[in-house]
């Protein structure tokens, strides 16, 4: 969200700024921490530009540079300096403001993420926290990299994978809607007159020509309800997650989705204990990174190891694994190396679900090629059958 702030700053003069927060107090706590006194906060809405002007804050980023940084010798609040200098643009200044005023003020750089959590996830603080009292930011920092990297090289696999089948429904619905809403009512004007009761083929190009024709108010707005739900389901979150939920229930592809957040699941899981973290606070950091099925059965499961229980047995109980995780997580517990094992478990599934997911785009491609061109040839089957009837009549 973007914000415009009213300020005082320490010269007594009067100045408004645009930044962007994850909320109001969060906004107010940017400004404040920037040494300044606010006067008035509003949020901005309904700009045409908001979302060029907004670019939301690329952690990715900022952990690569402030590891090279580290990794060259500098101490972190020179880091912080020097990164908020290089923001030439200063959409981001609020942030290293507030960084940097409270780590000024004695608090670990730990603490002062703590203070902006639409910026830096609870892992990540969680992750920086535990490795300060061994002074291993550097380390951390790095092995957060490796984690993002590994998490977002199989999403952009998904999204590679959807991307032409979905350039092909869109092409498809375009092409439909065109042959539909005006190709079809201009051919009926013209078997309008020569219809039988021999020339049944021109049945439905009559009928939904003349509705499009005589009613183009009640075709037209049915097709932008249509276009409006399609959209509301791709971005509304509720609906988003009864398809997820409906989609883990169907039996081949809810496995693989399933097999996936269970690669997530065990990928944090390693970054965290890596770090420091013990095995109850990761359980209980990592349920806000599932989704809401996956989230009940490991808060189950965290309540079953803290009561003793072998966290390969709870796993499995709470069917959060499979064999092969099973097996690992048991050679784990009796190594002393369960960050390792989860770690394996992860790229194991990281590997099955690529390979299905290469599988799945060779069978979905022509599949929806073939069902696009048939449900076109069908449709121009239609508007020129009427054609040939009239031919062979005369």
């Amino acid at each position: 969200m973007r914000y415009q702030a009213k300020v005082m700053t320490v010269a007594s003069t009067i100045e408004e700024i645009e930044f962007d927060s994850g909320s109001e107090t969060e906004a107010r706590h940017f400004v404040e921490s920037s040494g300044v006194r606010l006067l008035s906060l509003k949020q901005l809405r309904g700009r045409w530009n908001q979302t060029a002007d907004s670019a939301s804050f690329n952690l990715t980023v900022f952990n690569q540079q402030l590891y090279s940084l580290l990794d060259a010798g500098q101490p972190i609040v020179d880091a912080i300096q020097v990164l908020g200098l290089n923001d030439k643009r200063g959409k981001h200044r609020g942030i290293y403001d507030a960084l940097l005023l409270s780590l000024r003020q004695g608090h670990q750089l730990s603490d002062a993420m703590a203070g902006l959590p639409s910026v830096f996830p609870q892992l990540y603080v969680a992750m920086v926290r535990s490795s300060e009292t061994t002074g291993t930011v550097r380390a951390s920092i790095k092995r957060f990299m490796q984690y993002q990297y590994q998490v977002d090289g199989i999403r952009a696999k998904l999204k590679a994978a959807m991307t032409y089948p979905l350039i092909l429904l869109s092409v498809g619905f375009l092409v439909i809607s065109f042959l539909l809403f005006y190709v079809v009512p201009r051919f009926s004007i013209v078997f309008e007159d020569v219809s039988s009761p021999n020339q049944t083929s021109m049945g439905f190009v009559q009928l939904w020509g003349g509705f499009v024709r005589h009613h183009s108010l009640w075709a037209w707005s049915g097709l932008v309800m249509v276009v409006f739900v399609l959209t509301t389901i791709i971005f509304h979150p509720g609906i988003r997650t009864w398809i997820s939920r409906t989609i883990l229930k169907i039996p081949v592809i809810g496995e693989r989705v399933w097999v996936l957040q269970l690669a997530r699941l065990y990928r944090t899981l390693s970054m965290l204990l890596h770090s420091g973290v013990s095995v109850l606070t990761a359980m209980k950091m990592t349920e806000a990174s599932l989704s809401d099925t996956m989230k009940g059965r490991l808060h189950t499961a965290a309540i079953a190891v803290s009561e003793g229980h072998a966290m390969s047995k709870v796993m499995s109980e709470c069917e959060l694994s499979t064999e092969v995780a099973q097996r690992l997580l048991l050679a784990g517990e009796s190594s002393g190396n369960l960050d390792e094992m989860m770690e394996r478990i992860a790229d194991f599934y990281d590997q099955e679900v690529a390979m299905w997911i290469d599988a799945a785009g060779r069978i979905i491609e022509p599949v929806l090629m073939v069902g696009i061109g048939l449900i076109v040839g069908v449709i121009v089957l239609m508007l020129y059958s009427p054609i040939f009837d009239l031919a062979n009549a005369v």
